[in-house]
């Protein structure tokens, strides 16, 4: 879709929350459409890495889907943070470790219908630390070390159904053979 022939008419605000719900109405190529939007903060996934074959993921509950799903450690920006000082601090909270975090891109999650857009990192030579920070309250969070062969194979499976995940781990995987992937960012 270009710009070309597209305008909007409205934005309108029917919830206030942690995120924002509106319904935009708008003209693309002569024809009024009405769309439902959550606006979203962007937010941060990390690839915590053990090693070159393994690396570290969470499992929690989430609610919305009624499962416990196989993740990477994630979470949103806070108001005045960078997206590092985010991921930093996420990798901290999730999964009690910190480590050298470098960017790996940045993606839209669900761009038909929210504004998300999750930056990912990875974090290498990563320690743990003697005082992990506290997890959200909403947060009942384990983690556990997988191979990183194996993480590809749950994402085939359907052990791994979460999409950030899904894509860190495969961005991750071919990035392995290009280190130069890390320097463009």
């Amino acid at each position: 879709m270009s710009k070309e022939g597209y305008s909007v008419i409205s934005k309108k605000v029917v919830h206030e929350g942690p995120v924002r719900l509106r319904i935009d109405t708008f003209n693309y190529n002569g024809k009024v459409f009405r769309k439902e939007v959550v606006e979203h903060s962007p937010s941060v996934g990390i690839i915590p890495i053990v090693n070159k074959k393994e690396i570290l993921l969470i499992k929690q509950f989430r609610h919305a889907v009624n499962k416990s799903l196989i993740e990477i450690p994630a979470g949103k920006i806070e108001n005045n943070e960078i997206p590092y000082e985010a991921a930093r601090r996420e990798l901290a909270e999730e999964t009690g470790y910190l480590g050298e975090l470098k960017p790996l891109t940045r993606c839209f999650l669900a761009p038909s219908y929210d504004t998300e857009l999750m930056h990912f990192f990875v974090a290498e030579n990563m320690s743990k630390l003697d005082d992990p920070k506290k997890m959200d309250e909403d947060e009942n969070i384990t983690s556990f070390v997988v191979k990183l062969n194996d993480a590809i194979k749950y994402c085939y499976d359907g052990t791994i159904i979460d999409c950030k995940t899904v894509t860190a781990i495969f961005l991750y995987y071919f990035a392995l053979g290009n280190e130069n992937v890390f320097k463009n960012n």
